[in-house]
């Protein structure tokens, strides 16, 4: 080796162990920043001219698969990984874009900003699945950066809850009378019969629970010859049929002993009679109807209400209507909205029925009440197009649509009939009226939860962890976040928890991987390598004074 290139060689040395030295100094100064990776230097010899020493060359690279410890913080939106992702970030919340750039980060310092989306110390903002807003579902997409959003929970504003459940107790007092409007009777006096005479009769009506539909009793001279159920034509109030008990088809005359007596005669031909008795219909005199004129309606013996939410958070009440039946067990139903309140029908009538008992005061059947499995109601949503009699929230409200599920069996013993007065028990509904942000939460699948004041509990989203062949390949950016190389290789999307992408750890953050006793000691001998190739360069340089010296 040339004394020039002693000189070479004691400058590269230099050189690499100040790389080192800027290394470890890194490595000091972050040894308090969350996520941040230690990073060594590896020494390499360089080879000069015809196998001669020509010095050494140094590489600094960051140990980005490392694992820190994950340290206990009182933010439930600091986020570390238990594994090998890394948190997918962009530098801006709003109109991200194929083209804009996606940064990788361990640091999960996130806390919402001023307009409420999640963002770290660094000014990233955290990206993940967003829930669909009418179901609640998440749809992870493995392979797409343009399905992730920047995840916002509201600072402001709030949350609702529409009721889909109802559980609902109380008694109905199996002593109450029967109501008027449940079994009214009148006398037909010399009713004409054929071949010749005529008789008195007496009809007595009572309601079946369904629109337009009555049980009739028929009385001749006192004697009872018929019974069955008249039915009327919605609109004309005609006679559809009468259909007596025990037959299934509909007759318009009656004969007993050889006379026979046409049912216009008994007034059976239309609803003027049974109008005329003030028989309860839910067609046509209902208790809904009492609640908007008492003049045209019939007045309950007994009501519930049942308070519930719409999709807007507003407060609404569903009255539940009792009169008492002729039969020991049961009763005529119906459940209604605030007159109003519904589009298509004024008096705000949803369902009817009879309700029936058992011999002990149990529930036995809600005759039409209530539809479906479990028994439930529906009130279709707000919407000036849609035509049909079936209930609908009236148009200048702007609600969707409920089904509403109402437990009459459940609830603090349900409804029963027993010998106490009539009254209402709990009523236990879901649902909830508008509600303020009070906390947001992640668990370890990475599921963002809001909390509100009003008890409503809504998933919002969805964190995503990005996976690499070599994370070791990626490249450092400022703010702790990398960004994809050729040597990291491309990127896997997956939830926490899935295809190695590790858990998350809510409330915790990851600590530095700097060891300050290992940086110390490898400070030591950077710190005497280098001294060491400094002098390399002092004695060349005594070398060559030496050899100037000669020539004189």
């Amino acid at each position: 080796m040339t004394v020039g290139r002693a000189f070479h060689v004691g400058v590269s040395g230099l050189l690499a162990y100040s790389q080192a030295l800027a290394a470890i100094s890194n490595n000091i100064a972050n040894v308090n920043t969350p996520g941040y990776k230690r990073q060594t230097t590896a020494f390499s010899s360089l080879v000069g001219n015809a196998g001669g020493a020509g010095g050494l060359s140094a590489k600094t690279r960051q140990h980005v698969s490392q694992q820190g410890v994950a340290m206990s913080t009182q933010s439930t939106t600091d986020l570390s990984i238990a594994g090998a992702g890394f948190f997918v970030t962009t530098k801006k919340p709003e109109g991200v874009t194929a083209a804009d750039s996606r940064l990788f980060t361990r640091t999960g310092s996130f806390l919402p900003d001023s307009q409420g989306y999640l963002r770290n110390d660094a000014g990233l903002y955290l990206q993940g699945w967003l829930a669909d807003p009418m179901t609640g579902a998440i749809t992870t997409d493995p392979s797409n950066l343009s399905s992730l959003s920047t995840i916002r929970v509201a600072s402001s504003g709030g949350a609702t809850d529409k009721t889909t459940r109802v559980g609902l107790g109380g008694n109905l007092d199996a002593a109450q009378a029967v109501s008027p409007a449940a079994r009214a009777s009148l006398s037909k006096l010399g009713a004409p019969e054929s071949p010749s005479g005529a008789a008195d009769y007496e009809i007595t009506y009572s309601p079946t629970g369904q629109p337009n539909q009555y049980a009739v009793e028929i009385k001749r001279e006192g004697v009872a010859i018929s019974s069955g159920v008249a039915a009327y034509d919605t609109a004309s109030g005609a006679l559809i049929g009468y259909t007596p008990k025990g037959t299934a088809t509909p007759v318009t005359s009656l004969t007993t002993a050889g006379q026979t007596v046409g049912l216009a005669d008994l007034g059976l031909a239309d609803k003027t009679d049974v109008a005329g008795l003030a028989v309860y219909d839910p067609a046509s005199r209902s208790m809904a109807d009492y609640a908007r004129d008492p003049s045209i309606g019939v007045k309950p013996d007994f009501e519930m209400q049942i308070p519930i939410s719409d999709s807007k958070g507003g407060d609404r009440s569903l009255t539940l209507s009792f009169i008492k039946g002729p039969g020991p067990n049961e009763w005529f139903a119906e459940l209604r909205a605030r007159p109003g309140e519904l589009a298509n029908t004024a008096n705000g009538l949803i369902s009817s029925g009879k309700v029936t008992f058992t011999n002990d005061g149990k529930l036995l059947d809600t005759g039409g009440l209530l539809t479906g499995d479990p028994p439930s109601i529906a009130i279709g949503g707000s919407d000036p197009s849609a035509t049909g009699s079936a209930p609908r929230w009236a148009d200048g409200l702007g609600i969707a649509a409920q089904t509403i599920k109402i437990d009459l069996t459940g609830a603090t013993g349900g409804l029963t009939q027993l010998s106490a007065p009539s009254q209402a028990g709990n009523v236990e509904a879901n649902g909830a009226a508008v509600g303020e942000l009070t906390g947001v939460e992640i668990d370890a699948q990475g599921y963002v939860t809001a909390t509100y004041d009003n008890g409503v509990v809504r998933r919002i989203a969805q964190v995503a962890i990005a996976t690499f062949p070599n994370p070791d390949g990626l490249q450092a950016v400022d703010g702790g976040a990398y960004k994809v190389t050729s040597d990291s290789g491309g990127y896997h999307l997956g939830a926490p928890g899935q295809g190695g992408a590790g858990d998350i750890a809510p409330a915790t953050l990851e600590a530095s991987t700097v060891d300050l006793a290992v940086e110390f000691t490898d400070l030591i001998s950077v710190q005497r390598a280098y001294s060491a190739c400094s002098r390399i360069i002092k004695v060349a340089d005594e070398m060559l004074v030496e050899l100037l010296d000669m020539k004189r």
